[in-house]
């Protein structure tokens, strides 16, 4: 005589549906969520998230040095050593003049009255031969010198020694908000005009996401993974001085001057709603996080300049 068969009582069955349903839910979040994150997290040296080695650029009518620094990727004071050693911050342009950017990264050093090769390099702890050994350091014998290239330490080549991804803030990354501010006393703004183009010096987060890449040598910015269209919002207040396309990396990007020596760059955008010449708010949308350019997921390369050199964002975003 057979057994009779076993019934599960009907909470049981309704356990493993509820597995089930979750497991597939999760499957699906992880090939359409965290997957884009982590190609954004792992993705191969960007022409301009990395350093731009080789990259040419051809001086164009109404170019500046300012100008030159923003379309290439470089600081400020880097692109003279792009130009030729006797060059003096007060020359002029060559309209039609190609400049390429060396293989490695390297300080641009101003030569002082009275220097010498070998106090220059003991000053930055390399050898006179790594001075001498970039051809562009020997170029225009007998004529005045007044830029070297000094070459920086590899530093990609030690890769456990790269910093971890930083969470954001809650909100931003999922991390336990910090304590509670001491409450002040409220201090009352007055409403600022619409064309009013100077911002406060005080940045917010451009975007929700994950940073993927920090602050470093050949990386002078953050990178912020993140959903493709996700917003992204002016980190500041400021006037859009350039929105478009990039032929160099960038691929759609928007650059903000907040006039007061700050300008912030926003590059692999899918969309943006802004125009060169717009005055825009802090938390403005400017565009949509995409995957343009020199890129292989979808994030945002974010960079904060003063007096035209990067600094690193994270020292200075939410503050």
């Amino acid at each position: 005589m057979r057994p009779a068969p076993r019934i599960e009582p009907k909470r049981h069955n309704d356990t493993k549906k509820f597995l089930s349903t979750f497991l597939r839910a999760f499957v699906l979040l992880w090939f359409f969520f965290f997957i884009p994150i982590a190609l954004s997290a792992q993705e191969t040296p960007p022409l301009n998230g990395e350093w731009p080695a080789g990259l040419h650029y051809t001086v164009r009518p109404n170019d500046t040095l300012l100008r030159l620094s923003l379309e290439i990727g470089l600081d400020l004071d880097q692109v003279a050593c792009l130009l030729s050693r006797g060059f003096r911050w007060d020359q002029p342009l060559v309209i039609g003049q190609t400049l390429e950017v060396p293989d490695a990264p390297f300080i641009c050093h101003q030569v002082q009255p009275g220097e010498t090769l070998l106090l220059i390099a003991a000053h930055y702890g390399v050898t006179i031969g790594d001075i001498v050994s970039d051809p562009w350091n020997l170029t225009g014998q007998g004529r005045a010198i007044h830029h070297l290239r000094i070459p920086l330490a590899d530093t990609d080549s030690d890769a456990d020694a790269q910093p971890a991804p930083i969470p954001l803030p809650l909100g931003i990354g999922g991390e336990s908000p910090a304590p509670a501010p001491i409450p002040v006393p409220a201090v009352v703004q007055m409403p600022l005009p619409a064309n009013w183009p100077y911002g406060s010096g005080h940045f917010a987060w451009p975007v929700y996401g994950w940073v993927t890449q920090p602050y470093r040598t050949g990386h002078s910015a953050i990178d912020v993974g993140a959903w493709t269209g996700t917003p992204v919002t002016a980190a500041d207040r400021g006037v859009v001085i350039r929105a478009g396309w990039s032929d160099i990396g960038y691929g759609n990007f928007v650059i903000i001057d907040h006039k007061i020596d700050y300008i912030t760059l926003y590059a692999h955008l899918d969309e943006i709603f802004v125009r060169e010449g717009e005055v825009v708010a802090q938390g403005q949308l400017i565009g949509t996080v995409g995957s343009t350019g020199n890129s292989t997921g979808p994030h945002l390369h974010f960079e904060i300049r003063d007096f035209g050199r990067r600094v690193d964002p994270l020292g200075l975003l939410g503050r």
